[in-house]
C-alpha cells in the first residue's frame, strides 16, 4: 500500500494564506468602491481603517465579532443595523461577506491589504518614520518634499517617536532603511573605539 503523506500548515503558511485572502478581499472592496466613484477608494479606506482600528481598541467587541456562540445570521444583522447610515455600501458588503464567512479576524489585514493597493494604483508609497521626537507640520511638509524629489513618488508618511533614538530620524521604504539616529552613531563610535582598543592590545 503507497504511503500518504500529510502536509501539516505551520505558522508561517497559514499567516501567508491568510494574507492571500486579505488581498483577494481587498481587492473585491477596491473594485466596489470604484464603482461608486473614480475618487472614492480614499474615502471607503479611511471607513476601513476606522472600523478595523475600533474593533482593535474594543476587546469586548472583538469577542462578540469572532464568538463561535453568535450565529452568522445574527452577527450580520447587529453589524448591518449598526453600519447603516455610518458606512458606504462597499464597506457594508464587505463586512456582511466576512460575517457570513467567519472571517472577520481578516479585517487588520484586509484594511493594510486594501492601503498597500490603493497606493500603487495611485503611485504612493508607504514611507515609516521613526524620530526621537514628534516632527512640526513644517518638518513633514520638508521631508515629504525631499522624498518626492528622492523616489520620484508620492511618498505617504507614517511617523513614529522613539525617545531611545536621542535624535536623527530612521527612515524606511520597502526593505531600504536610512538611519541617521544619534544612538545609532553613538553605538557605530564605541564599536570602532573598542576595535581600536582591542588592536592595541594585540
Amino acid at each position: 500500500m503507497a504511503s500518504v503523506e500529510t502536509k501539516h500548515e505551520t505558522v508561517l503558511d497559514a499567516g501567508t494564506t491568510r494574507s492571500r485572502l486579505a488581498r483577494v478581499y481587498a481587492e473585491a472592496l477596491l473594485a466596489s468602491a470604484l464603482k461608486q466613484s473614480p475618487d472614492a477608494a480614499d474615502a471607503v479606506g479611511a471607513e476601513l481603517t476606522d472600523f478595523a482600528k475600533a474593533v482593535g481598541e474594543n476587546p469586548g467587541l472583538g469577542v462578540f465579532l469572532g464568538s463561535p456562540i453568535v450565529g452568522k445570521k445574527t452577527r450580520a444583522a447587529l453589524l448591518a443595523t449598526a453600519l447603516e447610515g455610518l458606512a458606504s455600501h462597499s464597506l457594508q458588503g464587505l463586512i456582511a461577506v466576512l460575517a457570513r464567512n467567519n472571517r472577520l479576524s481578516l479585517l487588520r489585514g484586509v484594511a493594510q491589504a486594501y492601503r498597500a493597493l490603493v497606493n500603487e494604483r495611485s503611485g504612493r508609497v508607504p514611507v515609516k518614520i521613526t524620530a526621537a521626537v514628534p516632527l512640526s507640520d513644517e518638518q513633514k511638509t520638508k521631508l515629504t518634499a525631499n522624498l518626492a524629489d528622492l523616489l520620484k513618488q508620492e511618498p505617504v508618511l507614517d511617523v513614529r517617536v522613539d525617545p531611545d533614538l536621542l535624535g536623527g530620524l530612521v527612515i524606511q521604504v520597502g526593505d531600504s532603511v536610512v538611519d541617521t539616529s544619534v544612538r545609532t552613531r553613538l553605538q557605530s563610535l564605541r564599536t570602532l573605539l573598542l576595535d581600536k582598543g582591542g588592536s592595541h592590545g594585540n
